[in-house]
């Protein structure tokens, strides 16, 4: 199952959060909270076997998604085979199997410069982002999806078949070292009240962003 996030629309929201789920945490355990923005776009889940990438699919309902593997074939942000070189030139070793989870979407400058070709073109322009890039994926010719920009940030592994990093923080370093896109705005704190004032600072700063965010995830 590729499950939904439960929503907070404030700081006493996540604070009411944490009460409920802090009766499960054992005495003495050290609690960090990674916090990493809300992508605005098609969530896509994606599966390698033996390193190699194997299926692709959409979200769905949760449990059944539509199969668009072809399509992400296409996008560059998606490795093929994994791990890939890392900086250091480094090899990092990857369970057999390992399904993760990202947001795919297009950045708000390609997706102007796309649309205003397609005009030029005297196509349909797109309304948003999001909706482009999920009619890209699902879309029949995968060689229409390969020529629009489509990008890709990672952030979950759903299943592995062997061990993977526990805490968020660590996970996202993780899938970065091996070839998945990350984000780079993704900070780690000691507080709740330190992880909250962060989350509320984008409020402010969304606008800074190269993609649509409809919020952040704690």
């Amino acid at each position: 199952p590729i499950l939904s996030l439960a929503n907070a629309f404030s700081g006493d929201d996540v604070r009411d959060w944490y009460a409920r789920i802090s009766k499960l945490i054992p005495a003495g355990r050290k609690v960090q909270f990674t916090v990493e923005p809300k992508i605005d776009g098609l969530s896509v889940v994606l599966h390698y076997r033996d390193g190699v990438f194997v299926q692709g699919a959409t979200r769905g309902d949760g449990n059944i998604g539509e199969d668009i593997t072809p399509n992400l074939r296409t996008v560059r942000a998606v490795p093929l085979k994994i791990p890939v070189e890392s900086k250091t030139a480094r090899k990092v070793s990857v369970p057999s199997s390992i399904v993760v989870r990202g947001e795919a979407f297009i950045e708000l400058k390609a997706f102007e410069e796309m649309n205003a070709q397609i005009e030029k073109e005297g196509g349909k322009t797109f309304a948003n982002p999001r909706n482009a890039a999920a009619g890209f994926l699902r879309q029949l010719d995968s060689r229409i999806t390969a020529k629009r920009p489509i990008s890709l940030l990672c952030y979950q592994i759903v299943a592995a078949d062997g061990d993977t990093p526990r805490s968020q923080f660590e996970l996202l370093n993780y899938l970065n070292t091996i070839g998945f896109p990350t984000t780079d705005i993704a900070k780690r704190f000691d507080s709740l009240d330190k992880a909250i004032a962060y989350a509320e600072s984008w409020n402010d700063k969304r606008d800074t962003l190269s993609f649509e965010a409809d919020g952040v995830v704690i």
